[in-house]
């Protein structure tokens, strides 16, 4: 009796210390294999064979959207206006042929474009960047959104891996702070190779909510890309409320001749199309063809109704929505053209005041190697009441060189000069009270020739000449003491360029500019200017941007009135979040600019994702990039001028707040604000 209740307690004993440690056992093993497999997808990407052949592949893609709520502020949206009236539903398919070089679409042509949207036209072309993502990489669209799978932001995520098969597991990806750039889903991966055979995720951005479900293909280097991917996309802004279906089909085998380009074919898709249409996009095509055969049929009022739908197609092409399309034989010329009234195009500086901008763009190609390019910038100043303008074109007969032929005309910001206020006042009547007549501010116009040629990856030269002519903006002060108003200058120039690292590194720029008398230009002076800059890119979206340059004036004669330098000049015509913010002084007074004979100038900017607003909970989900800046210059009576700025930018809008000191004084605060939405569609 006795030994048998001594093994009733050995066995009791055993079988609660199997309980207490196979746990323990089991996560340790656990533990160790959700390392390997983890530290296999991350590497994944490593260990295939690099390939230098650019993959040519054909996509299938259908898609269909359900407007649930909309109002006029819908066709203020790029690439809306196709749908901001009518039907509530759309479908449509598109069968185009793309190139792909190291994991990224470098070159795409749409054959077939069949659907029932008004005209075959786009509707949120930019979710179609979540067709193809690129898992692997820092970045998953472009420059844009972390990839959990890269081994540089697996810091930003949290995993939890579980064994589905022998041969598959399952690893659960969530961040570790609520942001914009970051992404929630779950991946089955190969447990031996890491490859990952599918995955699911989702997000938003830009004001769009995506899920995405991707099949990657299986095969070598293809297996980096997706076979099959399904998203779908939620957008709400402002009382609108539009769903959004993609379906893509990559790598199908039917090659269509080159000859078909952008047809709306239906029996050519459906010969094509990979796989049988659903039945609600049989149901709206039917629907459509009905309504069009309707249409046809009708003849009363069709005039009026003409007239009608084309002040308001074109209302909505060329007023408040962007314009873009091509031209040519071939579709060898594009233009770009931004709205004409559309409120999203607005900025505003404690400087400038609220600013409205115009761009247009074209672009015809004769060869693969031979090009013309022209680009017109505009915008207005309402507090300055000032219009300005530039307007470069360049005929790139090299383009593997970089090399072209460049003219542009334009106009800069008012010059100011005093050295020849007071030759007025000196040479003139001392009655007039000179100094009441705001004589000192010209307004400048110039044409620039440029030729340019790039030698080498690391070296590029740059001759040519730049004719200016400066009006006074009061010219009754100048009439008077019969002294001209308008002074002109013709200067040839010529820029060297040294790349160290080749395009990828720093930049070393040295500018060298002589004025010559010929004709009315009596300008005789001599100016060099030295530029650094460096763009240094780091994992994980940061990056650091320096620039550093002199310069200064050698000779000078009586009749050189005006300073003016190529690389310290304030940039006249803003742009958004991405244009020179990184290497301007935001609070210099414009007059600082042409007063010195010299100028020593430092910029240093540092961006990240996931600095500081981006910590704060509900804000900082919605923070793309933050940066820190930091301007240093010393121009004549300033020793030094500092500026300290803080910005970010959003879905929204970006902003800057800045500090400057004058000569260890405190000299100003102001900020500099830009609409930056729908910049991307």
């Amino acid at each position: 009796m006795y030994i048998c209740i001594v093994k009733a307690l050995e066995l009791t004993i055993l079988s609660l210390a199997m309980i207490i440690l196979s746990p323990a056992v089991r996560i340790s093993a656990k533990t160790e294999s959700d390392s390997l497999i983890l530290q296999r997808v991350l590497t994944y990407r490593e260990n295939m064979p690099d390939s230098a052949d650019t993959l040519r592949t054909n996509v299938y893609l259908r898609y269909y959207f359900k407007t649930e709520k909309r109002n006029f502020m819908l066709m203020a949206i790029p690439s809306m206006f196709a749908i901001s009236r009518g039907r509530r539903e759309y479908a449509g398919e598109t069968y185009s042929n793309i190139k792909i070089k190291d994991n990224v679409i470098t070159e795409s042509v749409r054959q077939l474009n069949t659907g029932t949207i008004p005209h075959h036209r786009y509707a949120m072309t930019t979710a179609l960047r979540y067709l193809s993502p690129n898992v692997y990489n820092v970045t998953m669209f472009g420059n844009q959104v972390l990839s959990p799978f890269n081994k540089y932001n697996v810091k930003l995520y949290r995993y939890d891996i579980t064994l589905l098969t022998d041969n598959r597991a399952e690893i659960v990806f969530r961040p570790k702070r609520h942001n914009t750039q970051l992404i929630s889903g779950s991946a089955v991966v190969a447990k031996d190779s890491g490859r990952i055979i599918r995955m699911k995720f989702n997000g938003e951005y830009d004001m769009v909510n995506f899920n995405v479900d991707v099949t990657m293909d299986k095969d070598g280097i293809r297996s980096m890309l997706p076979k099959i991917c399904d998203i779908d996309v939620k957008f709400h802004f402002i009382g609108n409320k539009i769903k959004a279906s993609y379906h893509s089909v990559y790598d199908n085998p039917i090659f269509l001749p080159d000859s078909i380009v952008n047809s709306h074919d239906r029996e050519l898709m459906a010969e094509v199309r990979p796989a049988p249409l659903p039945e609600t996009f049989e149901y709206l095509y039917q629907k459509d063809d009905s309504a069009r055969s309707v249409t046809d049929t009708v003849k009363i009022k069709k005039e009026e109704k003409k007239w009608k739908k084309l002040l308001w197609n074109s209302f909505g092409d060329y007023v408040i929505n962007r314009t873009t399309g091509n031209f040519g034989i071939n579709d060898q010329g594009a233009f770009r053209i931004s709205p004409i009234l559309n409120p999203l195009y607005l900025s505003y500086s404690g400087r400038r005041g609220i600013t409205y901008k115009l761009r247009m763009n074209g672009s015809y190609r004769f060869t693969m190697n031979t090009d013309l390019s022209l680009e017109i910038n505009a915008g207005y100043s309402f507090k300055q009441h000032q219009f300005y303008f530039n307007a470069p074109m360049r005929f790139y007969y090299n383009r593997r060189r970089n090399g072209f032929i460049g003219i542009e005309v334009g106009n800069g910001n008012r010059i100011t000069n005093s050295s020849i206020v007071e030759q007025v006042k000196n040479e003139s009547l001392d009655s007039i009270k000179w100094d009441q007549m705001d004589l000192d501010y010209f307004k400048d116009s110039y044409v620039k020739f440029v030729t340019n040629y790039d030698i080498s990856d690391k070296w590029s030269i740059q001759p040519g000449f730049i004719y200016h002519r400066r009006s006074a903006v009061n010219k009754a002060g100048f009439e008077i003491a019969g002294r001209p108003v308008e002074y002109y200058s013709l200067a040839p120039s010529l820029q060297l360029q040294f790349r160290p690292s080749g395009w990828n590194g720093p930049i070393i720029t040295a500018d060298y500019e002589r004025g010559i008398r010929i004709g009315k230009a009596d300008m005789d002076y001599e100016r060099f200017e030295f530029d650094f800059s460096w763009k240094r890119q780091f994992y994980r979206l940061r990056s650091l941007s320096m620039r550093f340059g002199n310069g200064f004036y050698t000779s000078k004669s009586h009749n050189s009135y005006f300073l003016d330098y190529v690389n310290f000049k304030e940039e006249n015509i803003p742009g958004g979040w991405d244009d020179d913010w990184t290497g301007e002084f935001q609070l210099l007074n414009s007059n600082w600019y042409n007063a010195s004979e010299y100028y020593v100038r430092g910029n240093v900017t540092y961006e990240s994702p996931l600095m500081i607003l981006s910590r704060i909970p509900y804000i900082g989900r919605l923070m793309e990039t933050e940066r820190i800046y930091m301007n240093v210059l010393f121009v004549e009576h300033l020793h030094p001028y500092v500026e300290y700025g803080y910005g970010f930018t959003n879905r929204f809008f970006s902003m800057g707040i800045f500090m400057a000191t004058r000569n260890q004084t405190f000299d100003g605060f102001g900020c500099r604000f830009g609409i930056e939405l729908f910049r991307d569609w």
